[in-house]
């Protein structure tokens, strides 16, 4: 139990630095309501997760009063959906977000004040029991449930409209993510509608369908498996790209060496200076940008007709411009581009280069 104590502790401690190190980012960078709103989300529903623990429920349940723990859970989820109702708003014409967090302040404080009076009024040997046909029949315990619930459905509601509307703008990956989160909120949803209609007919006693509580906690589940990988998927997919990228621009480094060698032994100046390990796609970069220059400087000692030659002719030509270079013989050209490049970044503007530096590399420097 101490090293559980412990444990629970340093979480805690690394929780709150976490917490309190996001919000001052937010304030040095501004980051806006919405940042703030998806923060107050992330740690309202990490913390509600806590407070559902055994331990952390007894002691709460024991400093504060039976039921103290279910009554906080709910209040936590609240303020998460409450604040996520805010993050995926949606603005209107007339309807701002800072506007819609005020005009939200007031059913999550109704909703509030109704948990924490119906706990109070819940017989104390029932304010520990799990939702079932026995325990919904006492009133107290069914309006708790009620509202609850009737809350979250309604939040989850409002968040799935907003994201509808953001999806049909959206493309790519985040079209991937919205669909995801907007799978997510439905079925949490609809757990939490089944949940109601559970409620209802245990307490009217029309209809006694248990499945509907069995049904509310499988979309539970897998609604908050798609909401957690919805809201993830954005980062795994940088993630997985970066991966990528860096696998691509080591390959991609490594073919420019024969092009990168030619021209700058001729121009070793444009070689910036190395400052420590340096990441595959910086040195790719920089080779790019360290050929481009070397080529410019070769640029007058190169044929006209470089432009249209084949590559076996142009890798004559341009070891003859670093020949005539190095012996320091005049240009008979203007400077010009004499690879154009065929997009409007460093990893398009590296193709036409990498083609030539392949045929560098097949052509041995005799070869004249």
């Amino acid at each position: 139990m101490i090293v559980v104590g412990v444990v629970n502790v340093l979480a805690a401690v690394v929780f709150a630095a976490a917490l309190a190190w996001r919000l001052e980012q937010i304030r040095r960078e501004g980051g806006g309501l919405q940042a703030v709103a998806m923060t107050v989300a992330i740690a309202a529903i990490t913390l509600a997760f806590v407070v559902s623990n055994d331990n952390v429920a007894d002691a709460l349940n024991t400093a504060l009063f039976t039921g103290a723990q279910r009554v906080l859970f709910y209040a936590l989820l609240a303020l998460g959906v409450a604040a996520l109702i805010v993050v995926f708003f949606f603005p209107g014409r007339s309807t701002t977000r800072e506007r819609r967090a005020e005009y939200e302040a007031i059913p999550l404080v109704v909703a509030l004040i109704g948990l924490q009076v119906t706990m109070l009024v819940i017989p104390i040997d029932l304010r520990l029991e799990s939702l079932s046909q026995w325990t919904v029949r006492n009133v107290a315990y069914a309006t708790f449930v009620l509202i609850a619930s009737g809350y979250l459905a309604y939040g989850f509601i409002v968040c799935v409209r907003s994201i509808r509307r953001f999806l049909e703008l959206a493309d790519g990956y985040l079209r991937v993510s919205l669909g995801l989160l907007l799978g997510g909120l439905t079925l949490l949803a609809v757990s939490s509608l089944l949940q109601i209609l559970f409620v209802v007919g245990g307490v009217t006693r029309l209809f006694d369908f248990p499945w509907l509580l069995t049904a509310s906690r499988i979309c539970s589940v897998f609604g908050v498996v798609a909401f957690l990988v919805g809201i993830s998927y954005p980062m795994l997919h940088a993630r997985w790209y970066g991966l990528r990228a860096r696998r691509r621009h080591r390959h991609d480094a490594a073919e420019l060496v024969p092009l990168w060698e030619l021209v700058t032994s001729a121009v070793p100046e444009v070689v910036l200076p190395p400052d420590g390990p340096v990441p595959p796609t910086m040195m790719f970069h920089r080779r790019v940008v360290e050929i481009r220059d070397a080529l410019t400087q070769l640029s007058p000692g190169v044929p006209e007709d470089f432009a249209t030659a084949d590559e076996h002719d142009r890798v004559v030509m341009l070891r003859s411009a670093v020949a005539d270079y190095r012996d320091g013989q005049p240009p008979r050209g203007a400077v010009r581009d004499l690879v154009p490049g065929d997009g409007a970044d460093l990893d398009a503007d590296a193709v036409p280069l990498l083609q030539l530096s392949r045929a560098v590399a097949q052509q041995p420097a005799h070869s004249r």
